[in-house]
């Protein structure tokens, strides 16, 4: 299936349905913020799975899912994941280890916002929606769709905070920005950031 720029796979609320892989693009992640609305925690490339919840919670959609690109995913729908869990007992067990991969980005995406400088945080947040972390997938060589709203989101900060971030961090040659892009060239430049003193 084929989403185009700001298009959603599913809103929060909607009826139960299947998962989804990314196979080219990225995704915006939203979920509910009792100050905010939906705000942006996470952003899904090429490789991630989402929209387990329903299937395992039996619950309405608890997630939005928006293409921040041109994007593609492999979709298999609900009844067929339903056929596959009785005709294989090991399905569940496949089923949580994506549970237990979205806990993980959930652990690391509060850990960031815990990361009290802006900048820090900013650099946190990089590292992980780049996949330049090690943990949360596959790291990204090339140009990342983000713009710099979606950075601030992201990182619990104001736009100009992160424009100003971003320009210092590109000043010392860790990353490019481009047009509603960045290209990290040094993530060991950021995590040596992210452990200097106040």
């Amino acid at each position: 299936m084929a989403y185009d720029t700001g298009s959603y796979t599913h809103h929060i609320g909607d009826e139960p349905g299947g998962v989804f892989a990314v196979v080219q693009g990225s995704f915006g992640v939203l979920g509910p913020n009792l100050a905010s609305g939906v705000v942006m925690g996470h952003v899904h490339r090429a490789g991630a799975w989402f929209g387990e919840g329903p299937l395992i919670f039996g619950t309405r959609r608890l997630l939005e899912f928006r293409a921040l690109e041109p994007s593609t995913v492999m979709h298999v729908p609900l009844v067929a994941l339903e056929r596959l869990q009785h005709r294989d007992p090991d399905f569940r067990n496949q089923i949580m280890t994506l549970v237990a991969h979205s806990s993980l980005l959930v652990s690391r995406a509060v850990s960031d916002l815990l990361i009290r400088r802006s900048e820090q945080r900013i650099a946190a947040v990089l590292l992980r929606v780049s996949g330049a972390d090690g943990l949360t997938g596959p790291s990204v060589t090339g140009p990342v769709h983000l713009t710099q709203s979606i950075i601030a989101e992201l990182s619990n900060c104001s736009r100009h905070t992160a424009n100003v971030t971003l320009k210092a961090f590109e000043q010392r040659g860790w990353l490019e920005i481009g047009y509603a892009t960045l290209t990290i060239h040094s993530p060991d430049g950021l995590r040596s950031f992210l452990t200097e003193e106040n």
